[in-house]
Protein backbone atom coordinates (compact mmCIF):
# COMPACT_ATOMS: atom_id res chain seq x y z
CA UNK A 1 0.00 0.00 0.00
CA UNK A 2 1.41 3.56 -1.16
CA UNK A 3 0.90 6.51 0.93
CA UNK A 4 0.78 9.92 -0.71
CA UNK A 5 1.71 13.28 1.16
CA UNK A 6 0.91 16.53 0.00
CA UNK A 7 2.48 19.97 0.36
CA UNK A 8 0.40 22.59 1.93
CA UNK A 9 -1.64 20.22 3.90
CA UNK A 10 -1.20 18.09 7.32
CA UNK A 11 -0.16 14.85 7.28
CA UNK A 12 -1.67 12.51 8.05
CA UNK A 13 -1.30 9.96 11.11
CA UNK A 14 0.12 6.92 9.22
CA UNK A 15 2.01 9.05 6.62
CA UNK A 16 4.31 10.11 9.73
CA UNK A 17 4.54 6.39 11.32
CA UNK A 18 5.89 5.24 8.08
CA UNK A 19 8.35 8.45 7.28
CA UNK A 20 9.31 7.16 11.37
CA UNK A 21 10.39 3.79 9.75
CA UNK A 22 13.14 6.13 7.80
CA UNK A 23 14.47 8.13 10.94
CA UNK A 24 17.05 6.46 11.71
CA UNK A 25 18.63 6.08 8.04
CA UNK A 26 19.64 10.00 9.30
CA UNK A 27 22.69 10.29 11.43
CA UNK A 28 20.62 13.63 13.24
CA UNK A 29 17.86 13.31 14.56
CA UNK A 30 16.00 16.50 13.02
CA UNK A 31 13.00 13.74 11.62
CA UNK A 32 12.11 12.48 14.65
CA UNK A 33 12.70 16.13 16.70
CA UNK A 34 10.16 17.54 13.40
CA UNK A 35 7.68 14.53 14.24
CA UNK A 36 7.91 15.50 18.23
CA UNK A 37 7.08 18.99 17.64
CA UNK A 38 4.19 18.26 15.67
CA UNK A 39 3.04 15.99 17.78
CA UNK A 40 3.09 18.35 20.76
CA UNK A 41 1.46 20.62 18.06
CA UNK A 42 -1.78 18.15 17.55
CA UNK A 43 -1.91 17.67 21.49
CA UNK A 44 -2.42 21.51 21.64
CA UNK A 45 -4.87 22.10 18.93
CA UNK A 46 -6.97 19.34 20.90
CA UNK A 47 -6.55 20.77 24.08
CA UNK A 48 -7.65 24.20 22.39
CA UNK A 49 -10.49 22.70 21.62
CA UNK A 50 -11.87 21.31 24.51
CA UNK A 51 -10.88 24.78 25.88
CA UNK A 52 -13.10 26.75 23.06
CA UNK A 53 -16.50 24.77 25.17
CA UNK A 54 -15.30 24.85 28.64
CA UNK A 55 -14.59 28.40 28.77
CA UNK A 56 -17.06 29.96 26.65
CA UNK A 57 -16.30 33.31 27.36
CA UNK A 58 -12.88 33.14 25.80
CA UNK A 59 -14.40 31.42 22.60
CA UNK A 60 -13.02 33.69 20.84
CA UNK A 61 -9.22 33.23 21.96
CA UNK A 62 -9.39 29.71 22.24
CA UNK A 63 -10.99 29.34 18.55
CA UNK A 64 -7.91 31.59 17.73
CA UNK A 65 -5.75 29.47 19.26
CA UNK A 66 -6.96 26.40 17.78
CA UNK A 67 -6.51 28.13 13.81
CA UNK A 68 -2.61 29.23 14.79
CA UNK A 69 -2.06 25.74 15.98
CA UNK A 70 -3.71 24.15 12.92
CA UNK A 71 -1.46 26.80 10.47
CA UNK A 72 1.88 25.51 12.59
CA UNK A 73 0.41 21.98 12.11
CA UNK A 74 0.33 22.64 8.18
CA UNK A 75 4.01 24.29 8.51
CA UNK A 76 5.61 21.82 10.38
CA UNK A 77 3.56 19.00 8.06
CA UNK A 78 5.28 20.68 4.91
CA UNK A 79 9.09 21.00 6.27
CA UNK A 80 8.83 17.50 7.26
CA UNK A 81 7.52 15.88 3.58
CA UNK A 82 9.87 18.42 1.95
CA UNK A 83 13.04 17.18 4.36
CA UNK A 84 11.67 13.05 3.13
CA UNK A 85 11.62 14.18 -0.42
CA UNK A 86 15.05 15.99 0.24
CA UNK A 87 16.52 12.51 1.62
CA UNK A 88 14.68 10.39 -0.57
CA UNK A 89 11.85 8.67 1.47
CA UNK A 90 9.75 10.34 -0.90
CA UNK A 91 9.07 10.06 -4.55
CA UNK A 92 8.37 12.07 -7.45
CA UNK A 93 4.74 11.28 -7.14
CA UNK A 94 4.54 12.13 -3.65
CA UNK A 95 4.33 8.42 -2.48
CA UNK A 96 6.48 7.48 0.67
CA UNK A 97 9.30 5.11 -0.36
CA UNK A 98 9.54 1.54 1.10
CA UNK A 99 12.25 1.06 3.02
CA UNK A 100 14.97 -1.17 1.93
CA UNK A 101 14.89 -4.74 3.53
CA UNK A 102 17.99 -4.77 6.01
Amino acid sequence: MQITVEDGSQISEEAIEELSKHADMIECECPARLMEILEKVRAFTKYSEQCIEKYPEDKATHKWLRSSSMNLDQLISTTLIQLARYEGFINEDNEIVERPSS
